[in-house]
């Protein structure tokens, strides 16, 4: 009976010890479930819902939606306006990523020195993120416009040399757009890289210094290294943004000159709200985010390789 009893007791321990460690995680539970309810509702049910849309025919304002299965998928296959503005958005990114990753580093490694005017370079640089995306493209077509921009005065008057028509050029107007998004963007992954240069401790650059390391084998061996993880987070997230650009090309150039600079996002607005093809967006949408998760994945196997713990 004394046997019974204690492996009774063994029994109940556990329970009742697991019952109070969930009533004192009760709380933490109560502040993280509204996040899970709008996670849920805003994210996850239009992530399912969008690869649904994308099996079917789907027409505004009907109640029975024809199912066609991958048709939709199969078509994207042959349509050359989204492999041109895929190749157009991919090119835009590469460009605002690289020049944004190579300048932020490069401006953060000589921001990091403490000299007078330091902290105002700072903020000056970090001044145009603050900027709306409107106010951006008017921006942007004062500088560019071939007629009253402001590079074209400086070339003709200064210079002497031709007007050149950057938005108009479909080989001069993603580079023109990518200028003026690294302009906008710099700002973020700048003070990025500046909190990871200062976290990282002078007695190593002190070390190098007694061993005779010049500044570029110094930032060669130590800087960069070092700052690995977020060089990892500044790609990966630069490269999410800058894929999904819509309102600089939308605002600035509207796509033109023809395609040139129409991005998969705005073919994708432009197949949902103007010709109301939502099976045919939502499919163009799903590979869309498929190339963001694979190349996404991709950054991170590399970089993460090169991670120094």
């Amino acid at each position: 009976m004394t046997t019974y009893r204690a492996s009774m007791d063994d029994k109940v321990r556990p329970v009742s010890a697991n019952r109070k460690r969930l009533r004192k995680q009760l709380p933490n539970y109560l502040f993280v479930i509204p996040h899970y309810l709008f996670f849920a509702v805003f994210l996850l049910y239009p992530i399912f819902r969008g690869i649904q849309i994308s099996l079917y025919d789907w027409k505004i304002m009907l109640q029975d939606q024809k199912f066609i299965g991958l048709a939709n998928y199969q078509a994207l296959t042959k349509d050359m306006i989204f492999r041109e503005t895929l190749g157009n958005t991919v090119y835009f990114t590469v460009l605002t990523v690289g020049i944004n990753v190579v300048l932020a580093l490069l401006v953060a490694t000589a921001l990091k020195q403490n000299f007078r005017g330091s902290h105002f370079l700072r903020v000056l640089f970090y001044a145009p993120a603050i900027l709306s995306v409107s106010v951006l493209g008017i921006i942007g077509i004062r500088i560019w416009d071939t007629q009253l921009g402001i590079v074209n005065y400086f070339l003709t008057t200064l210079l002497g040399l031709p007007r050149i028509s950057w938005l108009g050029n479909p080989s001069l107007v993603i580079p023109s757009l990518a200028l003026t998004t690294v302009w906008w963007t710099f700002g973020f992954p700048m003070l990025v890289f500046l909190a990871g240069l200062q976290s990282i401790p002078e007695a190593l650059y002190e070390a190098a210094k007694i061993d005779g390391a010049g500044r570029l084998q110094t930032f060669r061996h130590i800087t960069i290294p070092l700052i690995m993880p977020t060089m990892l987070f500044v790609v990966v997230t630069q490269f999410i943004s800058h894929m999904q650009v819509f309102a600089q090309p939308y605002i600035i150039t509207a796509g033109g000159p023809g395609n040139a600079s129409r991005t998969a996002v705005m073919y994708l607005y432009e197949t949902a709200w103007k010709f109301f093809r939502f099976g045919y967006a939502s499919a163009i949408s799903v590979v869309l985010a498929g190339i963001m998760i694979i190349v996404t994945i991709f950054l991170f196997s590399v970089l993460r390789s090169r991670v120094e713990y």
